[in-house]
């Protein structure tokens, strides 16, 4: 095709801008956004608008242009991913000159070139609980999911001898997190400081102030992230996600019961895995000590079985778009998002013992506290654990659901306990777009399949209402939780545990 020139002389000023709307009059109809661009380029050329004018007409196009619907939806994750390529609001950055900024980008920052980041953040979730409890968590209580264990190792009923209303600050989280020598090199170190006050978690089950999260993660391969230190494993989707992005007050009690090493869903370790934010198929595979956070074999009272070691692998698609992994469709998602997960772990030559050789009483009231109980003085035994995973949004509605079955085997013949199953539904709606939820949750566990008459399971329903996300939230649920106990548990006869739980919680992360 030919190239022609139209030469305006002095009065190509006056006949641009008419000339102009009419050549792009087709092009608006196409793209109306590249026409819109190029349009204001011309006029910047010609010298009919000032740079000034230039740059807030492409500032309000793209704040008031709507998002492209062609492109998958991808919800932000929370504190506890970080967040050191962002590009901050330019009104909340202070440039200080020499390469150094100091600013709020989710968090309080300061930063030297690409050389250094350190992001300081906050979170706090204080909590008011009402429960009700029937006759026979008093009489008889629950001596084999979460049950009492003293400093000395005597295992005990736990027992509710009147209902509860308490309030706490459920969670308090103080992160520091950025990047050293280079913006691929982060780091994400996080204390906490948890009141006790889950009504099936004694006082002992949870710490104070401790070292929660200390780690550095290698990302100049995308494919092949590298990750050191101690943090939550990759393992199930409940128990990967910040306890910041729920869309239930708290993970449910299936989530919580079957992580990898029975204990926490922390370990210390090292874990290889590829950018979900970038791959449609993901994978991760890791190896940690197996006995939770703080803690490693040779912290127990006879270092036994210290050259044992967990392994815990995970691998995920995004069927469709990419959900990511904050609970809720937040974003009110024009397309389907899809993912689908399988996890596997192998804990090998673990202590279960409250008392003697190689017992530790963090490693016992830890696993009292997540509802594995039986587990205890079952002597050195192997767990394997499996699960599967599935995630769906949609224009403000979501559903998610996870299956576990774990297998245990007893190095002491005489001693058995069966597999554990369970599974949770969980979904919601927003009634109001970003901002009013509706959602709800079905759990249910089998802790020892050899038994009978011992299924604990929990119906929970409830109201969110978000003020700014999941970073400034109100929550509000009201659920039962029956745990049926068999003779053999009780040494009497056949019980159910009832409660009836209400819960508010106000989340907010700065």
């Amino acid at each position: 095709m030919g190239h022609f020139k139209v030469n305006f002389g002095r009065a190509g000023k006056l006949w641009t801008v008419p000339l102009l709307a009419a050549g792009l009059a087709l092009v608006l109809a196409v793209d109306p956004a590249s026409a819109a661009d190029a349009a204001l380029k011309i006029l910047l050329q010609k010298g009919i608008i000032t740079q000034q004018e230039y740059d807030e007409a492409v500032k309000e196009g793209e704040q008031t242009a709507g998002p492209d619907e062609s492109k998958p939806v991808i919800q932000k994750e929370d504190a506890s991913v970080p967040t050191e390529k962002s590009a901050p609001d330019q009104e909340s950055t202070a440039d200080l000159g020499k390469g150094i900024k100091f600013g709020y980008d989710r968090g309080l920052y300061t930063q030297f070139k690409d050389k250094f980041r350190l992001k300081i953040r906050i979170r706090l979730q204080p909590r008011f609980t009402d429960a009700h409890f029937n006759s026979a968590w008093n009489t008889i209580g629950d001596p084999k999911n979460y049950p009492n264990v003293s400093g000395t190792g005597t295992v005990s009923a736990f027992k509710h001898g009147e209902d509860v209303d308490v309030f706490g600050v459920h969670r308090t989280r103080l992160v520091f997190e950025g990047f050293a020598f280079s913006p691929d090199i982060n780091y994400f170190v996080q204390f906490r400081n948890d009141t006790a006050d889950s009504t099936t978690q004694n006082a002992t089950g949870r710490s104070t102030t401790q070292l929660y999260d200390a780690y550095v993660t290698f990302k100049q391969l995308p494919w092949a992230n590298l990750r050191l230190g101690q943090y939550r494993t990759h393992f199930g989707r409940q128990e990967f996600v910040s306890s910041a992005l729920l869309q239930v007050v708290d993970r449910g009690f299936v989530a919580e019961a079957f992580v990898p090493n029975t204990i926490d869903r922390r370990d210390q370790g090292v874990t290889l895995f590829s950018d979900e934010s970038r791959y449609p198929l993901n994978y991760g595979f890791g190896v940690f000590n197996g006995v939770g956070i703080n803690l490693t074999r040779l912290g127990l009272t006879t270092p036994a079985n210290a050259n044992e070691l967990m392994y815990v692998g995970r691998v995920s698609a995004n069927v469709l778009g990419n959900p990511g992994y904050a609970e809720g469709d937040l974003a009110f998602s024009r397309t389907p998002q899809l993912a689908i997960g399988a996890s596997y772990a192998y804990n090998a030559g673990l202590q279960t013992n409250t008392i003697g050789a190689g017992s530790n009483n963090q490693v016992s009231t830890s696993i009292a506290s997540l509802g594995n109980g039986r587990l205890l003085n079952q002597g050195v035994v192997d767990i394997g654990t499996g699960g599967i995973d599935a995630v769906i949004k949609y224009k403000g509605f979501s559903l998610q659901a996870e299956g576990f079955i774990r297998n245990i085997n007893t190095h002491d013949h005489s001693k058995r306990i069966g597999n554990a199953t369970g599974f949770y539904v969980q979904g919601g709606y927003f009634v109001v777009p970003s901002r009013i939820e509706v959602i709800g949750r079905y759990s249910y566990m089998d802790p020892d399949t050899h038994a009978a008459h011992d299924i604990l399971t929990s119906t929970i329903g409830g109201l969110n209402w978000y003020l700014s996300g999941h970073e400034h939230k109100l929550q509000l649920d009201y659920g039962v939780i029956t745990t049926r106990l068999s003779a053999a548990d009780t040494g009497t006869g056949a019980v159910s545990l009832i409660e009836n739980r209400a819960r508010l919680q106000y989340t907010i992360v700065f």
